[in-house]
């Protein structure tokens, strides 16, 4: 596939296009080979160190315009590995869409096309990771035994009856293209688990029946990881927190007078979202 192709079928804005067409001229290409290479395989352990000799590589990179051109070279590649096993073409454009999503992001909270996620992408370029319909499943080994990480996109519709369709879906894929992951348990870590999202939501809140389909773990009381979901950044004061959307003007007067967010571990039940 060629990056004019990619581009389309992901939708990447224009304005982003034009910045990675200059990039073409200032990368040099075989040395950052062989990290690109690295960043391809399956293999959390040796991804950061790949990124950071290539982001030595590609020097000063403020907008990461150059690790997003270099990445998206990737996925190029890895679409040719999406057809020749079989996965649709679906499939590929919501995993990647990835890109998509908080390169528009950026633009809407903070007025510019910038990339600061080329730490996830390995993830779905070395084909661990899948957005099948609402959620993003991933595969990874904890102690020798397999687990299904959940992820919930910022644009997922948290409707019961999808989040179930895409589960179903999701066991499908898994045991037609990763055997190996057929039966692993499904697990969480979100804020969006937090427990005390009780006391600030009504109970028809879909985020609370979210939380229903999950065995509740573990929880980190002093986290402030919800602030970047929530609020777009961690680092803005409580009393100016916007009020934009009806989470943030119920989580506001709460983290006011002293509430926490925890960020939560959960395991999915045998059958969920009913």
């Amino acid at each position: 596939m060629l990056l004019n192709e990619l581009y389309k079928m992901l939708d990447i804005p224009e304005a982003v296009q034009a910045n990675l067409a200059e990039c073409e001229t200032k990368i040099d290409f075989q040395a950052v080979k062989q990290d690109l290479e690295q960043i391809k395989i399956p293999n959390p352990f040796g991804w950061e160190g790949a990124l950071k000799h290539l982001k030595e590589l590609l020097g000063p990179d403020d907008d990461g315009m150059k690790i997003l051109y270099c990445q998206l070279l990737c996925v190029c590649d890895v679409y040719g590995k999406y057809i020749q096993n079989g996965i649709s073409d679906q499939i590929f454009i919501d995993t990647m869409k990835f890109f998509t999503r908080f390169l528009r992001d950026h633009m809407d909270r903070h007025g510019s096309y910038r990339y600061v996620w080329a730490w996830w992408v390995p993830r779905q370029i070395s084909m661990v990771e899948f957005r099948i319909g609402e959620l993003e499943y991933e595969m990874r080994w904890e102690d020798k035994k397999p687990l299904i990480d959940i992820h919930i996109p910022a644009d997922t519709d948290m409707t019961t009856s999808k989040l179930r369709r895409s589960y179903l879906d999701a066991i499908t894929f898994i045991k037609k293209y990763y055997p190996d992951f057929s039966g692993a348990d499904f697990v969480c870590s979100s804020w969006l688990l937090a427990p005390s999202l009780k006391k600030v939501l009504s109970e028809n809140s879909k985020i609370l029946q979210f939380q229903d389909s999950f065995i509740i773990g573990k929880s980190d009381e002093e986290s402030l990881g919800f602030m970047d979901w929530v609020y777009g950044s961690r680092e803005i004061p409580i009393d100016d927190l916007p009020e934009n959307t009806s989470l943030q003007r119920n989580l506001k007067p709460y983290l006011q007078n002293g509430g926490k967010i925890e960020w939560t571990a959960g395991k999915l039940i045998t059958d969920p979202f009913l």
